[in-house]
């Protein structure tokens, strides 16, 4: 057997506005909507996501905080997950 885990943000703003997730500009869909995957190692996580209005004066920000702590009983391994050097959001101990 092998598993992890990853968690899917997703939300909608204002089509012409800048959403950021830990400080990364991510795509929004041309109706405001937005999709992001994460990949969830163990570990501690706070994550922004800002929305900032097309002309600036207006910004919402959301504080996502996810902790992964993973236990194995028997043969398993951890599925293979996309390279991550420092996960973004990790809280530093």
């Amino acid at each position: 057997m092998h598993l992890n885990a990853e968690v899917i943000f997703y939300g909608g703003t204002h089509p012409d506005a800048k959403v950021t997730v830990d400080g990364k500009e991510i795509m929004i869909r041309p109706d405001g909507t937005f999709r992001y995957h994460f990949v969830l190692p163990d570990g501690a996580f706070e994550i922004p996501v800002v929305a900032t209005s097309p002309d600036g004066a207006e910004t919402r920000r959301g504080v996502l905080r996810f902790e992964r702590s993973t236990t194995r009983e028997g043969d398993i391994a951890s599925t293979t997950q996309p390279p991550l050097g420092v996960p973004m959001g990790r809280k530093r101990s």
